[in-house]
Formats: structure tokens, C-alpha cells, sequence
């Protein structure tokens, strides 16, 4: 049995490699990350739920047409817990992006202003210790997207906002950040 350590370094390789696949829509990447068949479920960014692996590659190939990923997304995990076969990461990030096709994200839930646009987004991933074939490999189940806040915009309640809290941040959270070499802190 992995121990917590090879765990996390597993799940943390998953992580970086679904937002490294995401850069230039790299759908090998992108499909090495997932269980096989209909297993997976993804809510988009765009509003839409993306049910298994074949649906998510069309619409990666659809994107591949809409959309350059100009950047490596800036992301930064605020939570990480592993327990036993199942585990779960938070993080929030900026997605960098320009249209390229009439049709940008084809969403007005993900709406671009122009041609260019730094999505500010926060997601939810769960990992399993199954590949979808029953074998005990780490992959993302699911993942779920949605827009954050203008990082000016006052939380209700507190008055604070984004910027003065910084991406990722929180109470007791040190932030660590996927970049297209690895994670780090």
C-alpha cells in the first residue's frame, strides 16, 4: 500500500498535468488524467456538465477551434485532503485566454469581453484510487468550475477582497501553486 506521501505526490502529478493539458488543449494530457469510459463527470466552466472521457475530448477539440490558452494558468490549491482511496482538492486561478473562433467559450455563462480575457475561476477535484477499470490508480473523477469574483469586488459580510486576500489564500492556507514545472509552495 503507497503511503500519504506517494499518495499526495500522485494526486499532486494528476493535478499539474490536467492544468498543464489545459494550456494548449492537449487531449492526451488531458485524457491520462481521467478513469476510463463514462466514469467521469465535469461541470464546465461554461455552465455545461460533460459526462465521461469522449464527450470531454469533443469538447476539447470544439475549444481547439474557439479558444487559445495564452498562458499557463496561475493556479493555487487552498485545501488538499487524501483519505484512503478518496481525495479532493480545492483552488482558485486565473485562466488566460483569447478567442479565436466566432464562437469564444459558446457560452453566455463564460462570456468573453472582446477577444481577450483572464478568467478568474475556482475548482473543486476529486480524485479516486480507481482507474475505471478497477485498478488501484489515482485519477480525477470529477471537477467542477465556476467564475470567482472581480478581485476588487468586497466579500459580503467582511468588506475584504481578492486582491487583499491573494489567490488561494485564507485562514491558515498557504497557498501552493502548479506551474508547468510542478507544484510548489
Amino acid at each position: 500500500m503507497p503511503t500519504i506521501e506517494e499518495d499526495r505526490e500522485a494526486i499532486l502529478k494528476l493535478h499539474k498535468d490536467w492544468w498543464e493539458a489545459n494550456h494548449q488543449l492537449v487531449i492526451p494530457l488531458m485524457q491520462s488524467v481521467y478513469p476510463s469510459g463514462d466514469s467521469y463527470l465535469m461541470f464546465n466552466a461554461n455552465g455545461h456538465p460533460y459526462f465521461g472521457i469522449e464527450e470531454k475530448s469533443k469538447l476539447w477539440e470544439w475549444y481547439q477551434g474557439q479558444l487559445d490558452i495564452v498562458e499557463f494558468p496561475d493556479i493555487e490549491i487552498m485545501r488538499l485532503t487524501i483519505s484512503g482511496d478518496m481525495a479532493w482538492i480545492a483552488c482558485e486561478g486565473v485562466f488566460p485566454m483569447r478567442a479565436i473562433g466566432d464562437q469564444g467559450t459558446g457560452s453566455d455563462t463564460w462570456d468573453m469581453k472582446g477577444d481577450a480575457f483572464e478568467n478568474r475561476l475556482r475548482a473543486t477535484e476529486i480524485y479516486q484510487r480507481d482507474d475505471g477499470d478497477g485498478n488501484p490508480v489515482w485519477k480525477m473523477w470529477h471537477f467542477h468550475c465556476s467564475p470567482l469574483p472581480d478581485q476588487d469586488e468586497p466579500r459580503p459580510g467582511f468588506g475584504d477582497t481578492g486582491r487583499e486576500r491573494g489567490l488561494g489564500a485564507g485562514p491558515g492556507i498557504t497557498p501552493l501553486r502548479v506551474t508547468d514545472t510542478g507544484v510548489r509552495s
